[in-house]
C-alpha cells in the first residue's frame, strides 16, 4: 500500500499547483500559494467538500430560468443546449479549490450522452444536474439512476425497448462502458466479463420504461414489459433474474441486474481505472494495477460503493505526487482554455447577464473546436483521449487542434470575443507579480503560474534574453524599461515598449510545447 500513503514530501507550490491543476482547472497564483499555506490535508478537505446546487441557468432573452415551463422551439433545441454549455463554463471557471466540477465533467463523460442526439434540452439538463450532485456519492446509485434517465433512455433508444422488440444498445453500454467494462474476447461473443446471452437477457429487464416526449419525466409501462424470467451466462454465474407483472417489475427487476452487475469485482476495476485515466496518467501498468487500481477497488465496494473517499485518497497519495506524474497529461481543452483564464487574475467576465452568456458561449465554441464540445462527445464511448489506445490524450493535440490553441492564446492579448478589451493585459498582470524588473523572476513567476514543470536553465536563459530582449540586450536592460516606465506610466513610449517586450513573451511562452502539459 506504500503508493497509496499519504504524501509526506515538499509541499511547495509546485505540488500545490499540480494538485488544483488535476482536481480542477487550473488556478490563480493566490489560490496555490493558499494551498501552501493551509497544507495538503486541510487543502484536500477543501477540494472534496461537496458544493451547493446553483442556480439554473437563465434564457437571457427572458431573463428566467429555462427549465420550467414550455420552450420557445422556434428557437431550436440548440438554442438552449447552448445556454447550458455556457452555464456550466461559467461554474468551471468561477470554482476555485474544488474538485466537484471537474468531477461532474468526469461523470458526463463516463455516463456519456450527446445532446444533439437527445434533442430535449430540459432533459439533458436534468440528466447533468443528477450527475453534478451525485458526483461524490454513490457509483451503483448513479447506474441505476441513469438507466432510467430521461435523456439517456432517448439517447439509447431505451424508450422504445419493448417485450415484442427488445432494444439492446443500452443493455450493451450498460456493461460495455459504464459498469462492468468489455474483456478481452475469448471465443465469438464472449468477452470475458460478459457475453452476448448477456446483453440480450439485461435488454428484456429494461423493457417498459418510457420518456415523457416534451417533459423531464418517466415511466413504466407494465404491459410492454417481458414478464419472462431473465437467465445470464456462466459470467454471472448463470444468474435468473425472476420476471414480474405489474407497475413495480421493472424497478424490481433493474435493481437486480444493478445488483448482478456490481457484484463482479470486474466492475469496480473498470471505474477506478476511467478514473486514474481522468485525473493521474492515461498508462496503467500491471504494478499499478496491482499497487493502485485493486486497492482503490476493495475501498470502493468496502465503503458502500462512494467515489469521494477512494478518489481522494489517490488523489492524496505519494502515487499521484511522484515527480513523474507531474506535467504527464496533455491538458484537455477545458483544462487549457479554462485553467489559462483562471491564471490571469486581472480579468474579470461580464456580468451582465447577455454578455456574461455570450463570453461563455464563444468560450464554448472554441472549446468545441478543439474538439471537447461540452455535453457532445464523439459517442457514447465519451472523449477519445479517454481511452483510445495507445495515444489517449496525445489525441488532444494534432495538426488540426494546435493551430487553433496557439490562435486562442493569442487571441486573449487583443480584442476578442466581443469584449472591447484584451482578456490578457499583459501589463497589468505583470505588475502583480513579486519581482517583474527583475527578467528572470519574472520568467519564473510565469513559470510558477501557467506551467507544470519548472524550464530548464537553457530554456530560462533563452526566454530572458532572446524572446523578452529579442536577443539583442543584457537582462539590466529589461529593469531599466520596466523601472523607467513604473516611474511615469502615464508615458505613452514607455508603456509601449514594456507591452511590446511582454506580449512577445506571453505569446511565445503560450505557444511553448510545455505550455500544453499539466
Amino acid at each position: 500500500m506504500a503508493e497509496l500513503d499519504p504524501y509526506t514530501g515538499p509541499w511547495t507550490r509546485r505540488e500545490a499547483s499540480h494538485l488544483l491543476r488535476r482536481a480542477s482547472f487550473g488556478a490563480s497564483l493566490a489560490d496555490i500559494d493558499k494551498v501552501v499555506a493551509d497544507g495538503r490535508a486541510a487543502s484536500l478537505d477543501v477540494i472534496f467538500t461537496p458544493l451547493p446546487a446553483p442556480a439554473d441557468p437563465i434564457d437571457p432573452l427572458t431573463g428566467q430560468p429555462y427549465t420550467t415551463g414550455q420552450l420557445d422551439l422556434s428557437r431550436g433545441f440548440q438554442y438552449y443546449n447552448r445556454i447550458t454549455k455556457a452555464w456550466w463554463l461559467s461554474l468551471m471557471y468561477g470554482t476555485t479549490r474544488s474538485i466537484h466540477e471537474k468531477l461532474t465533467l468526469f461523470w458526463s463523460n463516463h455516463f456519456a450522452t450527446e445532446m444533439t442526439v437527445v434533442q430535449q434540452p430540459q432533459q439533458s439538463l436534468l440528466l447533468l444536474k443528477y450527475l453534478r450532485t451525485n458526483a461524490f456519492g454513490n457509483f451503483k446509485e448513479m447506474a441505476r439512476q441513469v438507466t432510467i434517465e430521461p435523456a439517456m433512455l432517448r439517447y439509447l433508444n431505451g424508450n422504445v425497448n419493448t417485450k415484442g422488440s427488445p432494444n439492446e444498445n443500452y443493455a450493451r453500454e450498460l456493461q460495455e462502458l459504464f459498469t462492468i467494462g468489455k474483456g478481452k474476447e475469448v471465443a465469438p461473443g464472449d468477452y470475458t466479463t460478459f457475453t452476448e446471452q448477456d446483453v440480450q437477457a439485461a435488454a428484456r429487464v429494461l423493457t417498459g420504461w418510457r420518456d415523457s416526449r416534451m417533459g423531464t419525466t418517466v415511466q413504466f409501462v407494465d404491459r410492454q414489459h417481458d414478464t419472462t424470467d431473465k437467465v445470464f451466462s456462466q459470467r454471472y454465474g448463470n444468474t435468473v433474474i425472476k420476471g414480474r407483472t405489474g407497475q413495480t417489475a421493472g424497478n424490481a427487476e433493474l435493481t437486480d441486474l444493478i445488483n448482478m452487475i456490481f457484484d463482479q469485482p470486474a466492475t469496480s476495476k473498470h471505474v477506478l481505472r476511467r478514473l486514474y485515466r481522468w485525473f493521474v496518467y492515461h498508462e496503467i501498468t500491471e504494478d499499478v494495477e496491482r499497487t493502485i487500481i485493486e486497492p482503490l477497488a476493495e475501498q470502493l465496494r468496502s465503503g458502500g460503493w462512494n467515489i469521494g473517499p477512494v478518489l481522494k485518497t489517490l488523489l492524496s497519495s505519494e502515487h499521484f505526487f511522484s515527480a513523474n506524474m507531474m506535467g504527464s497529461q496533455i491538458k484537455s481543452p477545458a483544462d487549457f482554455l479554462v485553467g489559462t483564464l483562471k491564471a490571469i487574475t486581472t480579468f474579470t467576465p461580464p456580468t451582465d447577464a447577455t454578455q456574461k452568456n455570450q463570453f461563455y458561449d464563444a468560450l464554448s465554441i472554441s472549446m468545441a473546436a478543439l474538439q471537447m464540445d461540452l455535453n457532445d462527445p464523439p459517442s457514447v464511448a465519451g472523449w477519445e483521449a479517454y481511452y483510445q489506445q495507445p495515444d489517449y490524450d496525445r489525441i488532444w493535440l494534432t495538426t488540426a487542434t494546435l493551430p487553433l490553441r496557439n490562435g486562442a492564446t493569442d487571441s486573449i492579448l487583443v480584442n476578442s470575443r466581443g469584449l472591447g478589451r484584451p482578456i490578457l493585459d499583459t501589463i497589468a498582470l505583470t505588475r502583480t507579480f513579486t519581482n517583474p524588473e527583475d527578467p528572470y523572476a519574472l520568467v519564473d513567476e510565469m513559470n510558477i503560474r501557467f506551467f507544470a514543470v519548472p524550464f530548464p536553465d537553457a530554456t530560462r536563459e533563452r526566454l530572458v534574453l532572446e524572446v523578452l530582449l529579442g536577443g539583442s540586450g543584457l537582462a539590466y536592460d529589461w529593469t531599466t524599461e520596466w523601472q523607467a516606465f513604473l516611474s511615469n506610466t502615464s508615458n505613452t513610449q514607455a508603456r509601449q515598449r514594456v507591452k511590446l517586450k511582454l506580449d512577445t513573451l506571453y505569446r511565445y511562452m503560450f505557444r511553448m510545447a510545455e505550455f500544453h502539459i499539466g
